[in-house]
């Protein structure tokens, strides 16, 4: 039952000299607006001082950077599941900027943030995907109302007031009721969490300033009742969990003893780490909006009553349903292992010309399995991303036609699969360079995306519009994807 269509490559032309790579934007929140989007938005980024006192503190502390990638306040968290482990990568004082040290600025104490008036209740949550993701899941968190809003946000501070699973997007927005509680009012902060299901666990974390006010909207409905009998654990103590190509089968038992219905997911690289969650969501759908809710995985919560899935503690979900003589079943439906066949596919391209781009473009080889990627001719390139689902092959090194060949090696599995294309080049005719003598790097000049500076006896290249932050080296050292890399 495995999926042998496991490595797919996509070649693309990609206009990146003032911008980061288009695997470094995502989006921000809309609806209640995003700190680093109100300030964006109020002016005075790039001439003069924001209008707001705490987007000028922030832009003095980070210079307009925080504000140039509103679209990526994110972390990259291997053990996304694990809140111990995001809390340790993005620790307190750091939530609403996700510990990116270029954008502190945006979590710096100040009580002059711009605030959105969010009525207590239920409102619409925006969300602007400048590029979409799924699968992935949402997790909303609201100051505590003892909260001191002066200082640095904590976790310590946030009360989770709402989940939700993988949510369609529409319109480059994702749009999802979110309900504040009814009790609620004054200044407060929605913190909310983006994350990805993927290798990389990319997650995206944005602070909105609001002001809870009565009276916009019409209240919630009264919460549902408890009327759900408590069965066995969803997942047993004893269970066995799947490997990559399995499928895994939930089968709702009714009180004659036959399959009412089942339910199944098949555990690939995207879902391994996250398949319990996302097989629960299909079950709980399913069952609210066509059997009225009459069976639910998770339990009852008190503080919040209603029923939730506990994503981060399997040991308090179970399967409830209003007949006690149902019941859940899981299983594991092993996959075909046997005789896979090394991948064939090729590349597909974003270009008139069959295989072919020009030197400097920087190629993107997309896969469905993370996978590693390994160049076995041509000259030298820069392999951007490595690892991941989306790598980037940079050809700004390439000075005649040439033809360039990589080995993607998926990590997941054991299939491998080899790229190959040609680079076009203005044979004989050198291109820019950054020159014998760049100037000196100067925090307080903008520079744009090929610039090239000295600084500490090395040469640095812009990769996209900058002013401020941190020295070249500094942000290299930090994050080798960030602004300044290395000169050719």
């Amino acid at each position: 039952m495995k999926n042998n269509n496991i490595i797919q490559a996509a070649v693309g032309l990609a206009m990146l000299s003032a911008l980061p790579t288009t695997a470094h934007a995502h989006g921000w929140t809309e609806f209640p607006s995003a700190r680093q989007n109100i300030c964006y938005e109020q002016g005075g980024i790039w001439s003069g001082n924001p209008p707001n006192a705490a987007c000028a503190q922030a832009k003095e502390i980070s210079g307009t950077y925080p504000f140039v990638q509103r679209n990526e306040y994110a972390k990259n968290i291997t053990d996304y599941n694990n809140m111990a482990a995001v809390k340790a990568a993005i620790p307190d004082g750091t939530l609403c900027y996700a510990n990116d040290p270029q954008k502190q600025g945006m979590g710096a104490p100040h009580t002059g943030w711009t605030r959105t008036e969010v009525s207590a209740g239920t409102f619409e949550f925006v969300f602007n995907a400048t590029a979409p993701h799924n699968p992935s899941f949402w997790e909303f968190y609201l100051t505590k109302p003892s909260t001191d809003l002066s200082k640095a946000l904590a976790w310590s501070d946030l009360d989770l007031i709402q989940t939700a699973g993988n949510i369609p997007v529409e319109g480059g927005k994702y749009r999802m009721d979110v309900t504040i509680p009814s009790d609620r009012s004054g200044d407060a902060i929605l913190f909310v969490r983006w994350q990805r299901n993927d290798a990389a666990g990319e997650g995206f974390y944005n602070c909105s300033d609001i002001t809870i006010v009565d009276g916009q909207t019409p209240p919630p409905e009264p919460p549902p009742e408890q009327d759900l009998v408590r069965g066995e654990r969803y997942i047993p103590v004893d269970f066995v969990g799947p490997e990559l190509g399995d499928t895994v089968k939930y089968d709702i038992i009714n009180k004659y003893g036959d399959v009412a219905r089942s339910f199944s997911i098949d555990v690939d690289a995207n879902n391994v780490n996250d398949w319990e969650r996302l097989l629960a969501s299909e079950i709980n759908g399913w069952h609210a909006e066509f059997k009225d809710g009459a069976v639910f995985i998770g339990d009852w919560h008190e503080e919040m009553s209603h029923y939730m899935y506990f994503q981060n503690d399997q040991s308090r979900n179970f399967f409830n349903s209003r007949d006690a003589r149902a019941s859940g079943k899981i299983t594991v439906i092993e996959g075909d292992d046997g005789g896979t066949e090394p991948l064939t596919g090729d590349i597909y391209e974003l270009v008139k010309s069959d295989k072919v781009v020009n030197a400097g473009d920087k190629v993107v080889i997309s896969t469905s399995e993370a996978a590693n990627l390994t160049q076995v001719q041509g000259t030298s390139v820069s392999i951007e991303n490595n690892g991941s689902t989306s790598i980037v092959v940079d050809t700004s090194a390439v000075t005649q036609t040439e033809t360039l060949s990589f080995v993607a090696d998926a990590i997941f599995s054991e299939l491998s699969e080899t790229f190959t294309f040609e680079v076009i080049a203005d044979d004989g005719e050198p291109g820019p360079g950054p020159g014998p003598n760049p100037d000196a790097w100067d925090s307080s000049k903008t520079y744009v995306g090929g610039e090239v500076v000295s600084y500490d006896n090395e040469k640095w290249e812009a990769q996209w519009w900058v002013q401020g932050g941190s020295d070249p080296k500094t942000t290299y050292q930090n994050d080798q994807w960030g602004v300044w890399r290395p000169a050719n």
